[in-house]
């Protein structure tokens, strides 16, 4: 996970666990955003770390991969995070711009 993370272009920083932080840039709105579209339209879960924990304007997305989790699944995740990441930066994220997402869809 960590290795494609990478390859892929993503700040991972420098992490020595399987808990796998990933970040990205952007206010708490967006942040809530993403990992509410992550769990609902990916069906990945992660947690946000936001400011005051981290600076003003960076996201910290946590996941953690484990035993159960295949190969595909890696490549998934890693695919999916490349989507989340063109679209905060196409703005997706802003609070205006979300689709309300119904749990029942």
């Amino acid at each position: 996970m960590q290795n494609g993370l990478k390859e892929k272009g993503f700040n991972i920083g420098n992490t020595q666990s399987p808990v796998t932080p990933v970040f990205l840039q952007g206010g708490v709105v967006e942040a809530t955003n993403i990992v509410f579209e992550l769990r609902e339209v990916y069906n990945i879960f992660c947690s946000i770390v936001v400011y005051p924990v981290v600076p003003k304007d960076v996201i910290m997305l946590r996941i953690i991969p484990t035993a159960v989790h295949t190969l595909d699944d890696v490549k998934y995740t890693i695919d999916s995070f490349s989507e989340i990441q063109e679209n905060l930066k196409a703005g997706k994220y802003k609070k205006e711009n979300v689709p309300f997402f119904s749990i029942n869809n």
